[in-house]
């Protein structure tokens, strides 16, 4: 007889135990991490040199292969068949590439100051199904700039394997500072 009564005890405490979980009026479901993730950090780059361009990337571990197509999406290849660095899936929920004008096709393009390269990304987390992202470059070569100094006859610097020694025309007596050194320099008129 004991037993019955342990048994139905058991059952209604269950029971409970069920009732109470499910007692909740507002019920939500929440995504802990997102399948189609691969975000560019940045998605826009200037650079002054095409020769090295390293492209960073966070993504999800559910990404499985990542392709690239450097000509607006007309082909499609493997970042590792470009770069033997590169992977072509996200690891340890990162991907990087680095580009760079010394290959192909970049190297038989004509590439001229201010011009901005989009290189387009593909990923397939899941078969038969694929999200784009795009990453700008904007090329921007450094330009030398001529900078007068004013240096008197009495003048030395040195410092950075540098040592000036001159004389100029007559002029009044100036301070020229900038660069971590200064200079500083007695015109004779």
């Amino acid at each position: 007889m004991r037993t019955r009564y342990v048994s139905k005890i058991a059952i209604l405490g269950s029971l409970w135990l069920i009732l109470a979980g499910c007692s909740d009026s507002n019920p939500q479901v929440q995504v802990l991490r997102a399948l189609d993730d691969l975000t560019f950090n940045p998605q826009s780059i200037v650079t002054s040199s095409l020769t090295s361009v390293p492209i960073q990337a966070r993504c999800a571990q559910y990404v499985n292969t990542i392709e690239m197509s450097l000509d607006g999406g007309a082909t499609w290849l493997s970042p590792s068949a470009y770069d033997n660095s590169a992977a072509s899936s996200c690891k340890d929920g990162k991907f990087q590439v680095q580009l760079s004008n010394l290959k192909a096709p970049w190297n038989t393009m004509n590439i001229t100051s201010g011009q901005t390269l989009k290189v387009k990304f593909r990923a397939q987390p899941r078969p038969g199904h694929y999200f784009y992202k795009e990453v700008e470059i904007q090329y921007t070569p450094s330009t030398s700039r001529s900078q007068d100094m004013l240096v008197g006859s009495a003048t030395e610097q040195n410092g950075s394997g540098l040592r000036l020694k001159s004389r100029l025309r007559t002029s009044s007596q100036h301070v020229a500072t900038g660069g971590n050194f200064r200079i500083q320099g007695r015109i004779t008129e």
